[in-house]
């Protein structure tokens, strides 16, 4: 998500909830008796709270500090166990600013996937040797792939070296010390100014202790698997694209399903192709279409990869290779 797109969601989960319910429960600047909570319905939604707030930042403090821990083990792991490819430099750009030291590169690189299958990645890279030019176009490297496709990543260049970056784990650390103080200052200065003798009765389901975790907690889901069955999901694109088989896949069908996301229809694919062994399979996909792009529904023929195994999964090969 960009950081746009996460502030605007910040905005809607934090900021704006905290407006509109101060800007109504205290208007008159005293809070009306009627609005309290009965005190079980108080209690209730003190707990409901608190295990909200506990659940949020817990994931957060698995997605900030302990996954990319287990990832710098799990890229250390490959560069021991990871199945070799060799690769090409088909591609290389600066990804950061010029001439700045180490270089920060974008490299794509083509190589064969597990099944054999010619494919392309591009991969960020940070170049502490730029004279000797490893990087430039035409250049061959090796790859470690993981056999498993359980890692995360699930393939690195060999002969890399990872380092953990001390530095900004402190400082993610003590960022996420500071949002578990905020919480807590919260729940505190809440209890001061809005209790009025009535203990948490000022808590309802409206109240921004409830309804802000909630919300974030809501825009996770969304983000990282409410919207899935919109979209090509993670893993299954990962087996696609290092274990799958490539194939031409006839276009029999394309039809609108009445779904849109951001006024980009979904469009239902009925395809038919033949696999690696000679077999006809037909199959169905679905995938969010930009307008602009709505020339792929009149197309006689679209690239696509399978799974061997389970021949009706299978992805738009522009899907996997954005860099083709």
């Amino acid at each position: 998500m960009s950081l746009f797109w996460a502030l605007y969601a910040f905005f809607f989960a934090v900021p704006f909830p905290m407006f509109l319910y101060y800007s109504i429960c205290y208007s008159g600047g005293q809070r009306f008796v009627s609005s309290l909570s009965a005190p079980y319905w108080a209690l209730v939604y003190l707990v409901v709270s608190v295990v909200l707030w506990s659940w949020l930042l817990a994931r957060y403090f698995g997605q900030w500090f302990i996954a990319p821990a287990k990832e710098l083990r799990q890229m250390n792991q490959l560069l021991r166990t990871g199945v070799i490819r060799d690769a090409e430099v088909v591609a290389s750009r600066t990804a950061g600013k010029a001439g700045k030291n180490p270089q920060q590169l974008a490299v794509t690189l083509r190589f064969n996937n597990l099944s054999g299958v010619p494919i392309q990645e591009t991969f960020p890279v940070v170049d502490m040797r730029p004279q000797l030019g490893r990087f430039d176009v035409g250049q061959r490297l090796r790859l470690r792939i993981d056999e498993t496709l359980t890692k995360n990543p699930a393939i690195v260049i060999d002969g890399s070296a990872f380092q953990p970056d001390t530095i900004r784990r402190l400082l993610v650390f003590l960022g996420w010390m500071g949002l578990l103080g905020l919480v807590v200052a919260y729940y505190l200065l809440s209890y001061r100014y809005e209790h009025q003798g009535t203990g948490w009765r000022f808590l309802t389901f409206f109240h921004p202790l409830v309804v802000c975790p909630l919300t974030l907690l809501g825009l996770r889901w969304l983000m990282n698997g409410g919207l899935g069955r919109f979209f090509l999901n993670d893993k299954i694109a990962v087996q696609l694209k290092y274990t799958g088989h490539r194939a031409t896949a006839r276009l029999l069908e394309a039809k609108q399903t009445g779904t849109y996301i951001n006024e980009q229809p979904q469009v239902r694919f009925e395809l038919e192709y033949e696999d690696y062994r000679g077999t006809t399979h037909r199959t169905s996909c679905k995938k969010i279409v930009s307008l602009l792009g709505m020339d792929i529904t009149r197309a006689e023929t679209i690239p696509i990869f399978y799974l061997a195994d389970q021949p009706q999964t299978v992805a738009f090969a522009t899907d996997l290779d954005q860099t083709e």
